[in-house]
């Protein structure tokens, strides 16, 4: 993972998601984009303000537009001044076409690894019926998607990796994704299933099987008999204060949210532990 994405609305909460991101790609040796969509046509915001954007440049007549937009672009700028570090250079690009547009844009024509997002778990009435801003790239990217609600986070020694083990098709390429960061962080992951009805010793048989065929190392699995699986993961890595807890995706966007809530959407909006979600329809 070498390149990781970072939106920003410049609130608090996106502050502490950049400096999240900014320690993992210490480790990693990753460069961190810190983006900023606005509600213009796509592309890079640079070529709108200086009107060589071929075909669709802000209105003339939207001179307060422009000048907000120069204004972002110079909060933009500080941002790069002020979370770059020796390790990490933090570089800052302004984009056209909303946030959702924007960003899956962004991605198809740039080399993004992950995405690191603030959240505060909780959804407006706007947002009722696409889901929050977290939910939608939860929903839509093709890379994975870190979330966190504040800045009470702290060195990744524990990872806990959360798997639906009866869909074990998906979970080697999971394992495969997850064995970069946890080597890079030096980090030890906790593979668990949570079961309602399964044998355990045949879930840990299987959870074994899959680790040593992506060759990992530093790792141990367990099996939770528990009917709500949100609360039984989370109760896991908060007892051995893990530092992100990773989960596979199963998010369908459209009416079916209101009947199906994804396990990780559910997750992200009650973890006070960073989440990453990993799209199983991208795997």
């Amino acid at each position: 993972m070498k390149n990781i994405l970072v939106p920003t609305d410049f609130s608090n909460l996106s502050e502490y998601a950049l400096e999240f991101a900014i320690s993992l790609a210490e480790p990693l040796g990753a460069r961190v984009t810190v983006i900023h969509c606005e509600e213009v046509p796509l592309g890079d915001m640079s070529l709108h303000l200086s009107g060589e954007a071929g075909g669709s440049s802000i209105s003339e007549d939207s001179l307060f537009n422009a000048q907000l937009f120069r204004a972002n672009k110079q909060k933009l700028k500080a941002l790069e001044q002020d979370f770059t570090t020796e390790k990490v250079l933090v570089h800052s690009q302004q984009y056209g076409g909303g946030f959702l547009k924007g960003i899956t844009h962004y991605i198809e024509k740039h080399p993004v690894d992950l995405v690191v997002i603030g959240t505060t778990g909780q959804e407006s009435i706007q947002e009722f019926f696409s889901g929050n801003h977290t939910e939608q790239l939860i929903d839509n990217l093709t890379v994975p998607v870190v979330s966190l609600q504040d800045q009470q986070f702290h060195p990744i020694e524990d990872i806990v990796l959360g798997l639906d083990m009866e869909d074990e098709k998906y979970t080697q390429k999971a394992f495969e994704q997850v064995k970069v960061i946890c080597e890079a962080l030096g980090s030890t992951l906790h593979i668990i299933d949570v079961t309602k009805t399964k044998d355990d010793e045949e879930m840990m048989q299987l959870l074994n099987k899959v680790a040593k065929i992506v060759n990992l190392s530093n790792y141990m699995v367990d099996v939770i008999e528990d009917r709500n699986p949100n609360e039984a993961l989370l109760d896991y890595a908060e007892g051995t204060d893990a530092g992100l807890i990773i989960v596979l995706s199963e998010a369908k966007g459209g009416l079916y949210r209101f009947f199906n809530h994804s396990f990780a959407s559910k997750l992200t909006k009650k973890s006070s532990i960073p989440v990453m979600t990993i799209n199983k329809r991208n795997l």
